[in-house]
Parts: structure tokens; sequence; C-alpha cells
């Protein structure tokens, strides 16, 4: 008895499925677009960690030397006035009297020698770093200005410095924690937006 032909038909797989293997390039550019968003936002975490650590850094300076500035004042309280100053930081080194580390020295003169002496730290002159060759300061404030009241014993201690972004002027002036020290000296970005303030009060009673 003879045999029938058996024909066999094969198909490349069940019904709707699809003949592409791997992935397409649409699914390898969406790939691509979300590993680079999140390498944007990591490198923008890192930029904002920086800032907020330079930001801290700098305050926390600014509030050692306001501290300091006052301490030298309570131990010289018969001196009050010459310790009072403005916009400290735009001038050159004032001079000292007398090395008063090395030789006891008189009030006046120790004045005249804490007032040079903070102004090196304000400056970070005390404190230097050599950058292929070139020496410069790496310690104290970004363009510090310092200003110094004293008002019966009342004293008021205040530091601007330059900041990383720019935020509004901080304080009004005219109000007990508010100075124009560094104001409208062009040291502080349009409109003194990057201007930082720190303002200390204290009481130094007469000797």
């Amino acid at each position: 008895m003879p045999r029938c032909p058996v024909r066999v038909k094969f198909h490349g797989g069940p019904p709707g499925a699809s003949r592409q293997s791997g992935a397409g390039l649409v699914e390898v550019l969406i790939a691509v677009l979300v590993l680079a968003i999140g390498l944007l936002g990591l490198v923008g975490m890192q930029l904002a960690a920086k800032r907020a650590s330079y930001e801290a850094t700098q305050r926390t300076i600014a509030t050692g030397l306001v501290r300091d500035l006052i301490e030298r004042m309570r131990s010289n309280p018969g001196q009050m006035n010459a310790y009072v100053v403005s916009e400290l930081g735009d001038e050159s080194n004032p001079p000292a009297a007398a090395d008063c580390i090395a030789f006891d020295c008189p009030p006046g003169h120790l004045a005249a020698f804490d007032i040079h002496d903070w102004y090196r730290l304000l400056i970070g002159v005390t404190e230097t770093i050599t950058v292929e060759g070139s020496a410069g300061n790496a310690g104290g404030l970004v363009n510090p200005r310092a200003c110094v009241t004293n008002n019966g014993g009342n004293i008021k201690v205040a530091i601007a410095w330059l900041g990383a972004g720019e935020q509004d002027s901080p304080t009004d002036p005219g109000d007990v924690f508010g100075s124009a020290c560094g104001l409208g000296k062009g040291l502080y970005g349009d409109g003194d937006k990057q201007r930082r303030l720190l303002v200390l009060t204290s009481y130094v009673g007469a000797p």
C-alpha cells in the first residue's frame, strides 16, 4: 500500500510572537537617558554638598574670630575704644606697637597688637599654601570686612564675607543684629547678594 508523503511546516514561533531578538535601539536610548539623568543628579548633589560645606566652614571661622576679639577686649577693658574699627580688611596690615606675645605691653600697645594680630587671622595670613610656586593665604575668610562699635560698653562685632551663592542681603543695617559692614564695596556680587554677615553683641564692663 503506497504511503502518503508527510508534509511538515515549521513556523518561527507561536502565533503573535515577535521575530526580533535582543534589545532595540529605543530601549538602549532610554537606558542611556536614565543613566545620564542619574549622573547629572549625582554631580548636582556633590556640588550642593561642597557649597554647604564651604558656607559652614566660613561661618564657623567668622564665629571664632568674633568671639576671639570680644575676649581680647574683655582682657583689656580700659582700652575699649582702641578696638573700634570700620571696614577692617580693605587697608594695609595695621602696624603693631610691639610684640606683646614676647614682651609685656602697656594696655594701649596691647590693644594695637590685638588689632594687628586679629587682622592677620581675619584675612588668613597666618596660614599659607603654595600652589605651583605661588604662595597664598589658606585661612581666614574670603573678602572679609570687620566693623566694631562700642556704645557705653555695649559691643557689636560684625564680619562680612563672600558667600558661594546669591541670596537676599542679610538683616537690616539698623537692626541690633544688622550691620552695613561691607555693603556697597563691590565685593559681594550684584546687589551684595553674595554677602554673608555675622553679628555678635556683648557687654564689656569698665575696669
